[in-house]
């Protein structure tokens, strides 16, 4: 529902679905809508995903936020953002609720809505979907902008899926800015390292020693460690970030963490619960 760089007319629309836009799962997906789409009403991001291990891409810090907790929830298996409503589906839902459908100003041709996240969970086994709006609180209030979302509400009901709106208020600070501290550390097979292996090998030897640190700050711990493990400066703290993005390394995320922690803070976890991506 953000600005268009252009107008939209049949033959972008044919072209988004030819190209893929709005199908598959996993990394396989595509979303309808890009970054370089349409101007973001915040800040525009991609950002690789732990689930899918694609490029996701979001269009507020809003959305981004969203993205982190439900990227670091063990029962999210998927996460599909810019999800595409089907055109005519929608439009009938539209007509039946007395909402007026939203056309392009330029050439009058009805839009493809879109929901920002359509989520799968598996819950004791059993699959489960969600379907989340992403707004400020102060859209809310506007009635063009309510009179769509309640669209997207009617749309997600005729097709049974639980669908909801998550405003800044909804994110807990704490725990979304403790993951995008850690996010982009999973796959650190993707940065320039001395040789290959070397991460995977150090980061086994942090982990078996942060544990034995005490009375000092993480930054600290990591610096000595550095020094220990014959490491270039800021290697450890980076392992560490590593180790918690893959959940082998734990802390309380719900509490401020960083590197001026105190390294007590930080444990192994149980072999049995470690289900990182070495390497």
């Amino acid at each position: 529902m953000a600005r268009r760089k252009y107008s939209v007319d049949e033959a972008l629309i044919a072209r988004y679905l030819k190209e893929g836009r709005g199908a598959g799962f996993g990394a396989d997906y595509k979303p309808w809508l890009k970054i370089y789409d349409v101007p973001s009403l915040g800040r525009s991001h991609r950002l690789r995903g732990i689930k899918t291990g694609r490029v996701h891409h979001f269009l507020s810090d809003i959305e981004v936020s969203l993205f982190y907790l439900l990227d670091w929830h063990d029962a999210v298996t998927d996460i599909r953002e810019q999800f595409p409503l089907d055109r005519e589906e929608a439009q009938a839902i539209a007509d039946r609720a007395g909402i007026r459908y939203p056309v392009d100003s330029h050439t009058r041709v009805p839009l493809v809505q879109t929901t920002d996240f359509l989520v799968d969970f598996v819950v004791d086994g059993e699959h489960r979907r969600m379907a989340y709006a992403v707004k400020p609180v102060e859209a809310l209030s506007e009635k063009r902008k309510a009179e769509l979302l309640e669209l997207e509400r009617l749309y997600w009901l005729a097709r049974g899926v639980p669908w909801g709106i998550v405003t800044r208020e909804e994110i807990p600070k704490a725990l979304a800015g403790n993951i995008a501290w850690v996010h982009n550390y999973v796959y650190v097979d993707d940065l320039r390292q001395p040789r290959p292996g070397f991460y995977a090998e150090k980061a086994a030897l942090v982990l078996n020693e942060i544990a034995s640190w005490r009375g000092v700050s993480l930054k600290q711990a990591c610096q000595a460690l550095d020094d220990r493990l014959a490491m270039p400066l800021g290697t450890a703290l980076l392992l560490v970030r590593h180790l918690i993005a893959c959940k082998r390394l734990l802390c309380d995320m719900s509490e401020p963490q960083g590197e001026a922690s105190p390294v007590e803070n930080f444990r192994a976890a149980s072999p049995a619960s470690q289900l990182g991506r070495l390497g």
